[in-house]
């Protein structure tokens, strides 16, 4: 039986003994009943004995604390989000009700694997050399008779290095996500605004303010995709949002990042050109177009100006 968290956690702790420090592995939660005990179970067997296991309900039409009543490990803890709905408000509640210094992600589709939690909280380990990072995942597609192992192959175990493409230094909460709470707190959590890209929003203000990542190799997370949800308000964000409001929050990426970083840099280049090239991707050329006529200076935006013909070559 595992022992009582009552504590164990004080305000803000820095270590719990000598050997781990605390954790809390957050699950937001929407109306997902029928794949949220799989995600929690997973967690509560990857989880030290020194942590918790939070559920964090965003108002699903079928409870998760009656969904989970028939696990009863004292480890796992049920709140309600009353606030704003969404996934990051969801994420943010979790994080500033968790106990643990570290917080873990884990949506409620997919699986965190035996043993991850522990290799990163290991004595002189990655939260000895970083504050956050993420890993390698397994992809399991329907249809498909294996797993896809899914990895940053110009990465080496470790701290990525400054020279690291950008692309290779940001993740999503799916990829094994972990960081301190402290940091968490300083860089002000997700942007509640971002229906999708919140994610990539906070890594690059973590990334702007000089805290690089910490990359595991081998996988942390096995991501299910291509299954489809018992409920249709449980589909996955990044399919189900539409174009017009996904185009938004990538915009909003950049507008919010891009003063942070030189005009020419290789940060600025990435949040710029991601959203040009989701934009033609999606077939919005004009608002591709009209968004290279609103920059400045000249140079900057023909840089722009071409890199739009390019991908509409690319796409044709």
């Amino acid at each position: 039986s595992q022992p009582s968290l009552r504590g164990l956690f004080p305000e803000h702790p820095p270590y719990l003994g000598r050997l781990m420090v605390s954790c809390s592995i957050v699950i937001p939660t929407h109306n997902r009943d029928d794949l949220l005990v799989r995600a929690v179970r997973s967690a509560l067997k990857s989880c030290p004995t020194v942590g918790e296991v939070l559920v964090v309900d965003d108002k699903s039409l079928i409870p998760a604390a009656q969904v989970l009543t028939g696990e009863t490990d004292p480890r796992l803890r049920v709140i309600v989000n009353t606030g704003q709905k969404g996934a990051a408000s969801t994420r943010n509640l979790g994080v500033s009700s968790a106990r643990g210094d570290v917080v873990f992600f884990l949506d409620d589709d997919d699986v965190i694997l035996p043993g991850y939690c522990e290799r990163i909280l290991a004595p002189g380990g990655p939260v000895s050399q970083a504050d956050w990072g993420f890993s390698s995942v397994l992809i399991r597609q329907q249809g498909q008779s294996s797993d896809t192992l899914l990895q940053r192959k110009r990465l080496c175990r470790g701290v990525a290095p400054v020279k690291a493409r950008v692309r290779d230094s940001v993740a999503a909460t799916s990829d094994g996500f972990w960081i301190r709470k402290v940091r968490f707190d300083q860089v002000g959590g997700f942007d509640p605004e971002q229906t999708i890209d919140e994610d990539t929003d906070l890594c690059v203000r973590l990334l702007g303010l000089g805290h690089r990542p910490w990359y595991e190799p081998e996988p942390g997370m096995l991501i299910y995709r291509g299954f489809a949800p018992a409920r249709v308000g449980g589909a996955q964000l990044t399919t189900a949002t539409p174009i017009s409001k996904g185009l938004m929050c990538y915009r909003r990426t950049y507008d919010k990042n891009a003063d942070r970083f030189g005009l020419y840099s290789v940060m600025r280049w990435f949040l710029v050109t991601r959203y040009l090239r989701r934009a033609v991707k999606a077939g919005r050329v004009d608002v591709a177009r009209d968004f290279v006529r609103s920059q400045a200076p000249w140079m900057w935006s023909r840089m722009l100006a071409v890199y739009v013909i390019l991908k509409r070559f690319k796409h044709s």
